[in-house]
């Protein structure tokens, strides 16, 4: 008996393999779609953190700049500072600042903010401690910010070879080493913080602070993905304790420093991504959103902008601008 096999014809083959063809395309476009999407998240996600943190190291800085305790004297330029303490190596500030020789961390000279402008670093002097920094280099159109005031510890014995201020109600002075005579002292430790936001040619961006330590300049901070700050101060010009005005880094004079007029600040963190997206569109109208920055258009840099409003408490400050 003769068995009659049947098979595909060519007709039917065909459909068959177009059938798969469009299943396989599908499918990996699926796969591709997914993958992109999950990658895009994961992006926003890591953006939205870093921007979250570096806002919140700001607003606690912020919040307690010009702190020093229960001194009440007339501003910072009544803390004592002893000969025996040397000048710095050290220091960033605004052009036409003190001389270079000045020891720049000290309370009556470590409180101000600028901004670095588009076309260059021209408004901030930069020494020793900040150049070479692995290729890194402060970024343009974004604010430097430095911040003198106390550790909010009390430190009953003080070491030797760290910094500190020695507080009464109208006294107070920075030392180290021998403890000042002040009668019924506190001792707090003494903290200056500069954060400014560093460029690389290849790497990310990120929001840096130096800190003044212990005798020493140091990196203590870094935030990735940070690629621009901006702080614009509350002032109260009419006395009642609310601000009348927010005004822009190089808007904020000497007298609103010195005459306690800053009584608030909002705090604007720009986080960027590391590598570009090339499916994203970030043209004017998409950049539109991350006000009061101006990012390039069509660049393909995802962003992330976060912004707070922070209470300036201890607003009793000096500035070398």
């Amino acid at each position: 008996m003769t068995v009659k096999q049947a098979g595909f014809n060519l007709v039917e083959l065909m459909i068959a393999l177009v059938i798969g063809l469009v299943l396989m395309v599908s499918i990996t476009t699926m796969f591709v779609d997914t993958k992109v999407s999950a990658n895009r998240s994961s992006t926003v996600s890591n953006l939205q953190q870093q921007a979250q943190l570096a806002l919140q190291i700001l607003v606690e800085d912020v919040r307690a700049i010009g702190s020093f305790a229960e001194f009440s004297g007339g501003g910072l330029t009544d803390i004592q500072v002893p000969n025996n303490i040397a000048a710095g190596d050290c220091s960033v500030v605004p052009v036409g600042g003190p001389a270079a020789d000045d020891n720049l961390h000290f309370p009556d000279k470590a409180n101000w903010i600028v901004r670095t402008p588009i076309d260059g670093i021209t408004n901030v002097t930069v020494a020793n401690c900040f150049e070479n920094d692995d290729g890194y280099a402060l970024a343009a159109n974004s604010d430097v910010l430095s911040i003198a005031r106390i550790r909010g510890v009390i430190t009953p014995n003080p070491q030797a070879n760290r910094y500190y201020v020695a507080i009464s109600p109208m006294q107070a002075q920075l030392f180290t080493g021998v403890t000042p005579n002040i009668a019924n002292a506190e001792i707090y430790p003494y903290l200056h913080h500069t954060y400014f936001v560093q460029d690389h040619d290849t790497n990310s961006p990120r929001l840096s602070r130096f800190s003044f330590i212990d005798g020493d300049f140091i990196n203590d901070l870094v935030v990735s993905n940070i690629e621009q700050i901006r702080i614009d101060f509350g002032v109260d010009t009419t006395d009642d304790g609310r601000a009348n005005d927010y005004y822009e880094s190089n808007n904020v004079t000497t007298d609103m420093w010195s005459k306690s007029q800053i009584v608030s600040a909002r705090i604007y963190v720009l986080a960027r991504a590391k590598n570009k997206d090339l499916t994203l569109n970030n043209n004017e109208t998409f950049n539109e959103k991350f006000k009061p920055f101006d990012p390039p258009n069509n660049d393909n840099y995802r962003r992330f902008l976060l912004s707070t409003t922070v209470i300036v408490k201890n607003n009793m400050m000096a500035v070398t601008q």
